[in-house]
C-alpha cells in the first residue's frame, strides 16, 4: 500500500467533513480501493443515501458498514473526530495526553480517554504481524514507583541493523522494536522470544539468569553492572528505547496506571518503528485501526 505523506496541519485543512472521513476509511479498509465485498469479493456497490456509513454490493446484495469490525465498531463519536485524534497523536514525537486532546477536539474525559486507547489497541494488533530477525538486544526495565505500588516489569527487544553510508562507513542503527508487559522470568522471557522472534536469531543480553539459555536463538550476554560504557557498547538501543520511553511517558502523561503501561508503550514503539517516515505516520495509524479487530470499553478498563 502506497501511503500518503502529509503533515498534520495539511491533514486538519483537507480533512475537514464526515463524508471526507469515510472516504478515507473505506480506502485504508480496502487497501486503497473503494470497496471489496466480505461475501464474494466484488468492487462494484451502491451507496446508500439514507445510510451514509453503509454501501451494498452490486453483486450480492451484501451490506457493509464502514466501521463493522474496526476499532470504530461500538462508537458514537463521528470519524471526522477519530481522523483528527489520530492526527493530533501521530503529529510529533510526543503524541498527546488525553487531557489535551479533550480539550482540542471538545469532548469528555471519558471520550477523550477511550478514544486514544481504542487507537493504541489498533497500533498494538498492527505491530503483532512483525517478528524481529538478525542481531537483537533483549533486557527488562521497570517502568513506575514500587513505592507507590504503581510499577510493572518490561520486557524490550530492539533489532541491531548494520549499514552503509554515502561515504562507505559501516554504520548500526536501531530496526524494528518489540514490548512485553512482564516480569524477566525464564518462563516469560522465553514465550517472549517464542512470540516476537524469528527462530535462529542471535540474542545479545546482559548476564540476567532469566536470559542466558533461551531457546530457538543464538543467544550471548555479558556482564553489564550497570556501566553505562559497558551498556552503550553491548545493547545501547535498548536501552535508549527504555530511557526514551520513560521520559515520553512522564513528559507527555505525567505518568501512566501500571496496570494500562502496556498500550502506552504499543503506541510509543509503534512511532518508533516508523521514526524515519514520520509524515507516512497519520495514514499507516488509520490503515492499523481500518483492519484492527473490534475491542469493547468494558475490555479497555478491565
Amino acid at each position: 500500500m502506497n501511503y500518503q505523506r502529509m503533515k498534520s496541519i495539511k491533514i486538519l485543512k483537507q480533512i475537514h467533513t464526515e463524508e471526507e472521513a469515510r472516504q478515507w476509511v473505506w480506502k485504508c479498509r480496502f487497501g486503497e480501493k473503494d470497496f471489496i465485498c466480505p461475501g464474494c469479493e466484488g468492487e462494484s456497490y451502491w451507496q446508500h443515501k439514507a445510510k451514509p456509513e453503509v454501501r451494498e454490493c452490486d453483486d450480492c446484495r451484501k451490506r457493509l458498514r464502514v466501521r463493522a469490525g474496526t476499532i470504530f465498531e461500538s462508537s458514537k463519536l463521528p470519524l471526522l473526530t477519530w481522523i483528527r485524534a489520530l492526527s493530533l497523536m501521530m503529529q510529533g514525537k510526543r503524541g498527546i495526553s488525553a487531557l489535551e486532546l479533550k480539550g482540542h477536539l471538545n469532548i469528555s474525559d471519558h471520550s477523550a480517554w477511550l478514544l486514544l486507547h481504542k487507537i493504541r489497541e489498533g497500533l498494538r494488533q498492527r505491530d503483532e504481524n512483525y517478528t524481529l530477525k538478525g542481531v537483537i538486544e533483549l533486557d527488562g526495565a521497570a517502568f513506575g514507583k514500587k513505592a507507590k505500588e504503581n510499577q510493572a516489569e518490561v520486557l524490550v527487544a530492539v533489532e541491531s541493523k548494520e549499514w552503509v553510508d554515502e561515504k562507505g562507513r559501516k554504520k548500526e542503527k536501531a530496526g524494528f522494536a518489540k514490548v512485553k508487559v512482564a516480569a524477566e522470568t525464564k518462563w516469560e522471557s522465553q514465550e517472549f522470544v517464542n512470540q516476537a522472534m524469528e527462530k535462529g536469531s542471535f540474542v545479545n543480553t546482559d548476564a540476567s539468569p532469566a536470559l542466558r539459555e533461551l531457546k530457538g536463538v543464538e543467544a550471548d550476554y555479558r556482564v553489564m553492572a550497570n556501566d553505562p560504557e559497558a551498556l552503550e557498547s553491548w545493547l545501547p538501543w535498548v536501552h535508549r528505547f527504555i530511557s526514551n520511553a520513560k521520559a515520553w511517558i512522564i513528559g507527555t502523561h505525567h505518568g501512566v496506571d501500571a496496570k494500562y503501561l502496556g498500550r502506552y508503550l504499543s503506541e510509543y514503539a509503534y512511532r518508533f518503528n516508523r521514526r524515519h517516515d514520520p509524515d507516512s505516520l497519520f495514514h499507516r495509524a488509520l490503515t492499523a485501526c481500518a483492519l484492527a479487530k473490534p475491542i469493547t470499553a468494558r475490555s479497555l478498563c478491565a
